[in-house]
């Protein structure tokens, strides 16, 4: 982070009905280290009173909170500037013949949420994460310097997932937040929310070592990351509603920082050996977050794997991607032929 972005000046607070908002935010397309990136932060965070870290994350507390509420700045927009976007019946969504590759309600409603929640004085330490779509850079670097900024929070929550009723209770391939505490949250949401074991990644799932509860919940868009993203208007707005009456009193915390629940390994891992501090298969033990697949590349479990729970969970969206580049299913069907004989 430079000197002269810690330095920006904060311009006059938009003020504005909640739902013009959120559409003005949308059209904003929004790369990791770009100018609208940038001029988005100055526009619609830092005159709310927050700071810049020197990872890029904006943030803000307000009042005497165990909470900290997550989003992300940044979107997945192949280039910068801004786009058109149009109302179809409850659904914001690409406007007609655009050339955007997506929405970018992941993660623009969840930053709009946070926003409302500042507005209206809801309790909580709020940080805006740098860089998620990159690799969760801004919450990565936060959870190792934070330098006591975390000190007794005990609940991460993130604005951060697909459609109207998940509570992540894992992340990662692992266990980020507890069922009773999930169930304690789902009881101040609208009426459809449950505990999700199903999460890939977002920017909480980095600080499970140093917050015991963490968790990111569904705020309504669909088909992420593609020209297909769908905003829910309503879902939106209930949820917003239901987050200007949050009583964090009533959250139940059973997760203790740095847990390790190994059975939730096992579907990918094999078992968890404590002693050894990695992963046993039937292939034998794998260094700790690290395989060397047949090809001898030394590959991520965090990075592959997570990859693997993404395209499980969004089998559509990910073929429309790879239809929208030209690859075709015989395509695919050589390439997985092909790799199973080699």
């Amino acid at each position: 982070m430079t000197k002269t972005m810690l330095e920006r000046k904060k311009p006059k607070l938009i003020c504005d009905n909640p739902i013009n908002t959120l559409g003005k935010m949308m059209q904003t397309m929004r790369p990791s280290n770009t100018k609208t990136l940038y001029n988005f932060i100055d526009d619609y965070i830092l005159p709310l009173g927050a700071t810049l870290d020197h990872a890029g994350n904006a943030v803000i507390r307000i009042g005497d909170s165990k909470v900290l509420w997550s989003s992300h700045t940044d979107t997945v927009h192949r280039v910068s500037g801004h786009q058109r976007i149009v109302v179809n019946g409850d659904m914001l969504k690409l406007g007609h013949g655009s050339l955007s590759n997506c929405l970018g309600a992941d993660c623009t409603t969840g930053v709009w949420l946070m926003r409302e929640m500042i507005l209206n004085n809801v309790a909580g330490l709020y940080v805006f994460h740098d860089s998620e779509e990159i690799g969760g850079i801004g919450s990565s670097w936060l959870a190792k310097h934070h330098n006591g900024l975390l000190d007794g929070i005990d609940y991460a929550i993130a604005f951060d997932r697909k459609g109207y009723d998940s509570i992540i209770t894992h992340q990662s391939g692992g266990r980020c937040a507890s069922d009773a505490f999930a169930k304690s949250l789902a009881k101040q949401l609208p009426n459809a929310y449950e505990t999700d074991d199903t999460g890939t990644f977002t920017d909480t799932a980095n600080y499970t070592s140093v917050i015991g509860e963490c968790t990111n919940i569904s705020v309504g868009y669909f088909a992420q990351h593609t020209a297909n993203e769908t905003q829910s208007i309503s879902h939106a707005l209930e949820l917003r509603d239901a987050m200007l009456r949050f009583d964090e009193s009533k959250l139940v915390k059973s997760r203790n920082a740095g847990d390790i629940d190994p059975d939730s390994f096992d579907y990918r891992f094999g078992s968890y050996d404590r002693n050894y501090k990695g992963y046993y298969s039937d292939n034998g033990y794998y260094d700790y977050g690290f395989k060397s697949d047949t090809k001898g590349k030394k590959r991520s479990y965090n990075s592959f794997y997570d990859m693997v729970d993404y395209i499980q969970d969004n089998a559509d969206a990910v073929a429309d991607m790879l239809d929208q580049y030209g690859i075709t299913l015989d395509d695919i069907i050589d390439h997985v032929e092909g790799s199973n004989k080699g």
